[in-house]
């Protein structure tokens, strides 16, 4: 080895030594933050999750609670007022008064909408007032719904208060009536627990604080429509859960995550709120863990990949070798490489590289012999399926279509070669599109002669119809095409015959030179009936009429005698489709 190429070489080394280490640790670093941006997205997204739970616990208990009274005040809708007395409903009210300390008055209205009782724990006892409330919405609703919530209202602008009124099915039952004191909800408010300094308070329907662990702003008739985790529960769709939960400032002017969760039946809203600080301090100190083990994995990765580098010159050079000569057509060649990590694994992907475009190389040339007789997507079919087996001799009913040109002989002989090539180039471009178009199989090309067949080798529902549709836009493809020629003055036209029957089908040939074949009456008798054909004509026999006699315009031109075959042929001529004839005549 000269003196002059070491220098070469550990240049190499040292440039791989650091771009490996730079990459790495790049790799590491990079992994890391996005690990931790995820740590904090996941950590967030659980935080909110468990927020929006509290909520909806918090929401479920003042249901209840208001459900409890409800339960309560249920069983005196029960006793129609045609039967007791006065007195035992005054008993039987202020038992309820005792047992539900929230209900600070209760008042019986009969069915004609008077009041007949009220007890109170603030004021005198009223017996058959006869106040009138038939026109109270307290009244009307707990009529027609069974059960009112009324708005809240603060009683000398410092408690709140709420109205409930129940009634039952019957004609003589009446309504109940009963002033709620909200103050009670706070109890239920206190009981929740957000974390170490975390509350939770509630807001009517107009927006106003009803419960809240600090009593004073209840009892101030604290107004919280201005505040911005208000406006954003009125704006946030009842359906986005996720929605439910964001990061704010609460009355106090912290910020905080907060979540809340609508109380349907009231129309009020429950908040959770717990500081930032305090959401999000074991986030922090997993970030804080996270960066640590970070600065490790960096120490780690530099270490790790000084010793690295100094085995990868080898194993990269064979690698470049390998790529050089895949690059150069050896597909193949294989790549080896014995070190027992990634640069091994490459080494394999580079084998399996260039086995798939080997495979890829051969899967080419296969389809390209297909395409010759197959449209693009019968020869994708079969080559993804592995179906070449369709290939092979078989027997099958198929439709037979067979053109060629009118006066193309002559044409040939008294043409120059240039020209009747580039007739039968533009002849042959515009039936090759059509051919694909309704996945026809080009069984030959002979000349100005065409052979197509239909349902085979890959079956379709409907190859009579298929072979007829695609002989009509032929003749329309070939007449326009006949028209320009007959403007240079080659006088040539354009005839089909169409067959459908049995047929022996299959590949024939010899190695490195196949073709795709059909062979059988079926095959001679769209021959002799396209021979037959007029300019501009296409005759079909009585089993492809009969299959399409509903969708085209046809004539009959009686029975043929054709050569080759023993008895006559009936024939007709199919000139259009259906519609077309119907939009010709209008």
């Amino acid at each position: 080895m000269s003196g002059g190429t070491t220098p070469q070489r550990g240049r190499l080394l040292r440039k791989y030594i650091a771009l490996f280490a730079a990459v790495v640790c790049a790799a590491v670093l990079g992994n890391g933050l996005v690990e931790a941006w995820f740590l904090y997205k996941e950590q967030r997204a659980a935080l909110g999750r468990m927020q929006i739970e509290q909520a909806d616990t918090a929401a479920a208990k003042i249901a209840r609670f208001v459900a409890e009274i409800e339960n309560q005040l249920g069983w005196t809708t029960q006793l129609p007022w045609s039967v007791g007395t006065m007195a035992q409903r005054r008993f039987d009210s202020r038992r309820l008064l005792q047992q539900v300390p929230a209900v600070a008055e209760l008042a019986l209205i009969d069915p004609a909408g008077q009041e007949r009782l009220r007890v109170s724990r603030l004021d005198l006892d009223a017996i058959d007032s006869r106040a009138d409330f038939s026109t109270d919405p307290k009244f009307i609703v707990a009529t027609a719904h069974k059960t009112y919530f009324g708005p809240v209202y603060f009683v000398d602008r410092s408690e709140p208060y709420m109205t409930l009124a129940l009634s039952r099915s019957g004609r003589d039952t009446g309504v109940t009536v009963a002033e709620v004191n909200l103050k009670f909800i706070a109890d239920v408010i206190s009981r929740i627990e957000v974390g170490k300094t975390g509350q939770a308070f509630v807001i009517d329907d107009a927006d106003r604080l009803i419960a809240h662990p600090d009593i004073s702003l209840v009892l101030r008739n604290t107004e919280l429509g201005g505040l911005a985790q208000v406006r954003a529960a009125r704006a946030a769709s009842a359906t986005d859960r996720s929605a439910h939960a964001f990061v704010t400032k609460d009355i106090q002017g912290r910020r905080v995550l907060a979540a809340f969760s609508p109380v349907a039946s009231l129309g009020w809203i429950v908040f959770v709120d717990l500081p930032l600080s305090e959401a999000y301090a074991p986030l922090y100190a997993s970030l804080v863990r996270t960066g640590i083990l970070l600065l490790v994995a960096l120490l780690a990765a530099f270490l790790a990949g000084l010793f690295l580098a100094r085995r990868m010159i080898v194993p990269i050079r064979a690698l470049q070798d390998g790529a050089a000569r895949i690059g150069g057509g050896d597909l193949g060649h294989r790549v080896e490489v014995r070190t027992g990590d990634e640069l091994e694994m490459l080494a394999g992907q580079f084998n399996t590289m260039s086995a798939a475009l080997l495979d890829s190389k051969e899967r080419e040339e296969r389809v390209g012999k297909l395409r010759r007789f197959l449209s693009p997507q019968l020869a994708d079919v079969i080559e993804s399926t592995g179906g070449e087996a369709l290939l092979e001799s078989h027997r099958r009913e198929v439709s037979v279509v067979f053109c060629d040109m009118r006066g193309f002989t002559a044409f040939a002989e008294a043409t120059a070669p240039e020209e009747v090539m580039a007739v039968l180039s533009e002849y042959h471009v515009a039936l090759g599109g059509l051919i694909h178009k309704y996945e026809g199989t080009l069984e030959r090309f002979v000349g100005d002669g065409v052979l197509v067949l239909f349902n085979d080798p890959l079956p379709c529902p409907d190859p009579c119809e298929r072979a007829v549709r695609m002989a009509i836009e032929m003749q329309a493809a070939i007449g326009a095409l006949v028209v320009k020629w007959r403007a240079e003055g080659y006088q040539i036209g354009f005839g089909i015959g169409i067959t459908h029957g049995a047929a022996t089908l299959g590949r024939i040939g010899f190695e490195g030179r196949f073709d795709y074949s059909a062979i059988g009456s079926v095959v001679n008798l769209a021959a002799r009936l396209c021979g037959e054909a007029k300019d501009g004509q296409i005759l079909v026999d009585s089993t492809v009429q009969a299959a399409v006699a509903a969708l085209v315009e046809w004539e009959s031109v009686g029975e043929i005698v054709l050569k080759g075959i023993r008895h006559p042929v009936s024939a007709f001529n199919v000139r259009c489709l259906a519609g077309q004839a119907r939009q010709a005549s209008a």
